[in-house]
């Protein structure tokens, strides 16, 4: 699917407008259900790696009366990357503002000592394992259990960062499995001091499964004492569970898209949801490509 920026994007390369001599492949776990293919899609549903294409070649075919014109980008995710790939998008490498926080992944919860519980103690991990839930980026999950109708929470010192230039329509994407049914909740914290904080409460689907759950900035209007978005140190994520039973959720990524800040020479110019999920283990290299099909008319 090519976006409506990447049509105004490709029509004002035409004209010699921006340059197109670099290009970014990006990588990533959401699929339709998650964040639904359109040519309004401004990003991943969940990119969790982004890589330089190394080059791109031109495909032409002819089938009877019909020809087809494509330009394929070719990119080699390197050994340490692992993930199930489910969307891929198209990015141009030129970028004239700053401000853009595509890549902001704000964790990836491969290391399980960052994360404590209220007493101090890390969360426990599961590591390459070898029945589902099987992790979508990496190789490892974070478990939170908690009883029934109690919360469980863990926080990681992440280093002083700000959310003093998001806006309210910028989002918080957390990408987890969720094992049951049992889960009424999940919050996301932003702390500046131990006792002050952001947070914003997520309804828990009704189903189990693998989840990609995104909320805007504005429902970080809530907060504890008075915290400052310019300060923030450590992020939190509870888990609530509901009167029916515990409930286990396995955490998997968490993000920021800036969604709002417009860039006239840099955006998503097209994604793509793949039919099969590319597996890309640990330990070898993968080549990945994409390929951009373009049509005329008249």
């Amino acid at each position: 699917m090519i976006t409506k920026f990447g049509k105004r994007f490709l029509t004002s390369y035409l004209a010699g407008a921006p340059g197109f001599i670099k290009k970014d492949i990006a990588v990533g776990i959401a699929t339709n259900a998650d964040y639904a293919l359109s040519d309004t899609n401004s990003r991943l549903g969940f990119e969790f790696y982004r890589i330089q294409a190394s080059f791109g070649s031109i495909d032409i075919q002819t089938v009877g009366s019909n020809t087809t014109y494509a330009v394929i980008y070719k990119a080699t995710l390197p050994q340490d990357v692992a993930g199930i790939i489910t969307e891929v998008g198209l990015y141009p490498q030129l970028k004239t503002s700053n401000l853009n926080s595509d890549s902001n992944i704000i964790s990836d919860f491969e290391n399980n000592l960052l994360w404590l519980d209220s007493t101090s103690t890390p969360a426990s991990i599961i590591s390459s394992p070898t029945t589902a839930p099987f992790p979508r980026i990496g190789n490892a999950l974070i478990p939170i259990t908690t009883a029934s109708n109690t919360s469980k929470e863990y926080i990681s010192n992440i280093g002083t960062f700000s959310i003093n230039g998001y806006s309210g329509n910028d989002t918080i994407v957390l990408a987890y499995n969720q094992s049951d049914t049992n889960l009424s909740s999940i919050t996301i914290k932003f702390y500046s001091s131990d006792t002050e904080y952001f947070y914003t409460t997520i309804a828990a689907p009704l189903t189990s499964g693998n989840k990609v759950l995104s909320t805007t900035f504005s429902s970080l209007l809530s907060s504890a004492g008075n915290p400052d978005m310019s300060s923030i140190y450590k992020v939190g994520i509870a888990a609530t569970a509901k009167n029916t039973g515990s409930t286990t959720i396995n955490l998997e990524g968490l993000r920021i898209n800036d969604e709002d800040t417009f860039d006239a020479s840099y955006g998503l110019i097209s994604r793509s949801i793949l039919a099969t999920p590319l597996e890309k283990m640990a330990g070898r290299p993968a080549d990945i490509e994409f390929r951009l099909e373009i049509s005329f008319s008249g």
